[in-house]
């Protein structure tokens, strides 16, 4: 997972920037990460025919299969590194891949993984594989770290009232569990998908008084253990 951990650890170095000035090594990750861009066709491109390359993988050299949690995860990271209007080949990058996140949102409003609309879920019923996991479903988790994405690169454009994210957060209310928490799917499982849920509705600009949005909260405050402490 060479590209998700130089994401993480480009990250831990800009926590630290006020005891650690680490301008070159960042400078020297990023040029790492826009070489891993993704521009050829893969396997979304069945779906996905009206976009172009511009996402990134989980590791290297491999082409075929970008993910949207990977790429929204560099473009946050390379706009942290280097500011808007600061360097054409990095805004470039993170427009690309901007169009492609774009064109992987699910017919449901939020976003899956790999692919778009993979969600028969006859297919989980078929003896494929022991593990089960045959389709690619839109997820919370994903969902609203693409909000985050967007609060981050442009928030002057999407905000609560754009069609994209409106879908979003309908899909959002939709696939809130009865109890008012989210599952996150690429996480364990549903105290990450709730605080990645609410993380994502308040930098997208929702009304965190909202009845669904209390809900969740409300959940997290009562899963809370003795010691003080969250456990799944």
């Amino acid at each position: 997972s060479p590209v998700w951990d130089t994401i993480l650890s480009m990250q831990a170095l800009l926590d630290t920037k006020e005891v650690f000035q680490p301008s070159p090594t960042l400078k020297k990750a990023m040029e790492w990460l826009l070489e891993q861009q993704v521009r050829a066709w893969g396997d979304w491109k069945v779906y996905v025919s009206d976009a172009r390359g511009g996402g990134w993988a989980f590791q290297r050299a491999n082409s075929f299969y970008p993910d949207v949690d990977d790429t929204i995860m560099v473009m946050m990271a390379l706009r942290n590194v280097s500011p808007r209007g600061e360097s054409k080949v990095v805004d470039e990058a993170i427009e690309r891949a901007l169009f492609w996140v774009l064109g992987m949102q699910c017919e449901d409003g939020g976003w899956a993984a790999f692919d778009r609309d993979n969600a028969k879920a006859f297919l989980t019923k078929v003896p494929f594989a022991d593990h089960n996991a045959m389709i690619d479903p839109s997820t919370a988790d994903l969902t609203s770290r693409t909000f985050e994405m967007f609060a981050m690169i442009a928030p002057e454009v999407f905000t609560i009232h754009h069609p994209v994210v409106r879908r979003g957060l309908e899909f959002l209310k939709k696939d809130q569990c009865k109890d008012g928490s989210w599952f996150g799917r690429w996480g364990v499982n549903y105290m990450y998908g709730t605080w990645q849920v609410l993380r994502g509705l308040r930098l997208i600009g929702e009304d965190m008084s909202k009845g669904y949005v209390r809900k969740g909260v409300e959940w997290f405050k009562s899963v809370q253990l003795e010691d003080g402490g969250w456990g799944e």
